[in-house]
């Protein structure tokens, strides 16, 4: 089934038009000379547009948007070349509360082969944040790292992969069409996720690390006090001798329409769940559809918000991830006999949206509790 909504996204995107506006900062060539210079006199909403190049890593504590100037990569090094790293936080994203800080594109480059074993360096997000087209790679073998959320952040993947760094939850995180690799360290496999938080997932892939002497690792470790909802994905174990399982640890493991190539060793399916995915980036003058997927005949709702928050509600299984009164509905329906839902919004051509955050949020179910999907969308580009 396919709805069309057209006015109340456009209503929306012409309000809040005139508060668009963002101050550019741009890096490279005949501007700044380094992140760190930009940031310095960054105000919060400005755009720190960034040339292609490798950069060494920085600390970010301004709620601002970081992406690249256009094509070409922007690598940011949490080593830059040094063989024996310090042991800790190289690279840290801490805004003020009421902050978001937006990370649109960027790769982020952990330690390469033969790095000093024990450095394990963090990319660690202590405060509100987004990472939307991202890549955060490493070499694996002697040294790893990881992608931190902090335990007071709320923090959004939209599209990232992460090929070898742990993703490590102690605050709240959602995932949407994101995929996550364990490495191996010496010979240790690592699951691709470790959550002591909340993990919320759709239509992602989480697979362990690999070893050829031990058990391989799981594709996601939940801690006793770790919740995983995850749908429409798939959660695998690494490759390695003697048995494991996808899904370790002793906490909450929600898990619908998840595949495995061993799926006796997940979580049995839960009864109902909401996925959601974008078909691509939000591009003024263009459509955004999203799909989301729950049972059959099911009513459907969508939110839209500027904004993104983590807030459990006694009426939904999962955290409503806008503001509370910080959203509106945009949309309404049924899913189809094969539980598909398609909504497609027009997005005004405007170039002062450029940069706005649209984040759609999306409900299901006949009876509380109510299941919630992850947000879809991203930067208005």
């Amino acid at each position: 089934m396919r709805t069309i909504v057209l006015s109340c996204v456009c209503a929306s995107a012409v309000a809040v038009a005139p508060v668009c506006a963002q101050a550019v900062l741009t890096v490279g060539p005949g501007a700044f000379a380094s992140i760190p210079a930009a940031l310095a006199v960054a105000s919060p909403g400005a755009v720190v547009a960034i040339a292609p190049g490798t950069y060494p890593a920085f600390a970010c504590s301004v709620g601002v948007t970081l992406r690249p100037t256009g094509p070409g990569a922007v690598v940011i090094d949490l080593v830059s070349g040094n063989p024996f790293p310090p042991v800790g936080t190289p690279m840290q994203f801490a805004a003020p509360a009421g902050q978001t800080i937006h990370i649109v594109g960027l790769t982020f480059q952990f330690p390469a082969a033969g790095t000093f074993a024990s450095a394990h360096p963090e990319l660690f997000v202590a405060s509100d944040a987004v990472f939307e087209d991202c890549t955060i790679a490493a070499s694996q073998g002697f040294a790893n790292g990881s992608l931190r959320v902090g335990s007071g952040a709320v923090v959004h993947l939209q599209n990232v992969t992460s090929q070898g760094p742990t993703l490590r939850v102690e605050g709240r995180a959602t995932a949407s069409q994101c995929a996550f690799t364990g490495a191996w360290v010496l010979g240790f496999p690592l699951a691709a996720a470790w959550v002591t938080g909340s993990l919320h997932a759709s239509h992602s892939v989480f697979l362990g690390g690999s070893s050829s002497t031990q058990a391989g690792g799981a594709g996601v470790d939940v801690s006793a006090a770790g919740q995983l909802f995850a749908t429409d994905g798939t959660i695998e174990r690494g490759a390695g001798i003697g048995a494991s399982c996808a899904v370790g640890g002793a906490g909450v493991a929600r898990l619908v329409r998840i595949a495995s190539n061993t799926p006796a060793c997940l979580p049995a399916p839960a009864p109902s769940g909401l996925g959601a995915q974008r078909a691509g980036p939000v591009v003024r003058g263009g459509t955004f559809a999203v799909g989301y997927r729950a049972g059959p005949i099911v009513p459907v709702g969508v939110h839209l918000s500027h904004a993104i928050a983590s807030t459990p509600l006694p009426f939904t299984s999962q955290p409503w991830g806008a503001p509370l009164g910080g959203s509106f509905e945009v949309a309404f329906g049924l899913t189809d006999a094969s539980g598909q839902a398609t909504f497609a919004f027009a997005i005004p051509n405007l170039a002062a949206l450029v940069g706005l955050p649209v984040w759609l949020h999306g409900w299901s179910g006949w009876a509380f509790p109510l299941e919630v999907a992850p947000p879809v969308g991203g930067l208005v580009r």
